[in-house]
């Protein structure tokens, strides 16, 4: 993204949250939401899912871990489920 002042750019994330519950009989479409920071750290994922409580489905960053614990700030502690493939692994074709 541009850095205003400084002439040239600086490195941000796009966080995605999803929400998609027609496979549990739930009637609302699909929708993701991006969220902007300027870090990788769980810090910005607890600020992003304050107010959150339930089950959040994530791949294996150590970032999510405070999102689990005890005193977490924003809400409950909550359940991660933990995906079988994250987006940086290959999934190898099949043969034929």
């Amino acid at each position: 993204m541009l850095d205003p002042g400084r002439g040239r750019t600086k490195t941000g994330y796009l966080w995605a949250v999803l929400r998609d519950d027609r496979g549990h009989g739930g009637a609302d479409p699909p929708i993701v939401v991006y969220h902007y920071a300027p870090g990788r750290g769980g810090d910005h994922a607890e600020r992003i899912l304050e107010g959150f409580d339930g089950i959040l489905q994530v791949d294996g960053y150590q970032g999510y871990h405070r999102l689990a614990r005890p005193k977490r700030k924003g809400g409950v502690p909550l359940r991660l489920a933990a995906c079988r493939v994250g987006g940086d692994v290959a999934i190898p074709a099949p043969h034929r």
